[in-house]
């Protein structure tokens, strides 16, 4: 049996086939194992080494051995990938990782209160209205990270903001970002 293999860990004995011949390879996938029972060889970037179109031309041999023959490889061109096939190799392909699509992290805008980053408190800010964020969760982000920095006048003032907004003295987001601006 052939496998072909790309990008996965595979198990099995590597087998350093740049240290044999094509006749020891021949005997190899022809001969049974010592204590009966098929084994299995992982040869990596056999196919396309310096010696690949000798494995291409090997592969019905390790068809019909009882062996299985696996080939990990980086990538898979379209001419070994037929040779495989027609030889009657199972080809496993890993999937590839997807992309992970840019989240907003509403934390930046306590990080950045937390550097005292006036610039960079100001356009998390934006970035919070921007992706839907409510006035109040920020606000109450803010002063959560004013209190776990344990400066209490930060703290002070950003309730305050909250209550005003509630009061009607402005926005809650206009009020904030004037805070941002001020620090």
């Amino acid at each position: 049996m052939i496998k072909a293999v790309v990008g996965k860990n595979v198990a099995g004995e590597e087998l350093r086939w740049q240290l044999l011949t094509e006749e020891e390879l021949v005997s190899l996938a022809s001969t049974d194992a010592l204590f009966g029972g098929a084994q299995t060889f992982v040869l990596e970037g056999a196919l396309y080494g310096e010696r690949g179109e000798e494995f291409v031309d090997l592969l019905e041999v390790f068809a019909e051995s009882p062996h299985t023959f696996i080939f990990k490889e980086e990538k898979l061109l379209k001419a070994e990938t037929e040779a495989l096939k027609k030889a009657g190799a199972k080809i496993e392909l890993e999937k590839k990782a997807e992309k992970k699509e840019y989240r907003f992290d509403n934390f930046g805008v306590a990080e950045a209160l937390g550097k005292k980053d006036k610039k960079g408190l100001w356009l998390a800010l934006m970035a919070s209205w921007r992706e839907g964020e409510k006035p109040e969760a920020v606000a109450g982000l803010m002063a959560w990270k004013a209190r776990q920095m344990k400066d209490i006048k930060l703290s002070r003032d950003l309730v305050c903001l909250y209550h005003d907004s509630h009061r009607g003295a402005g926005e809650l987001e206009l009020l904030l970002e004037r805070f941002a601006l001020k620090l």
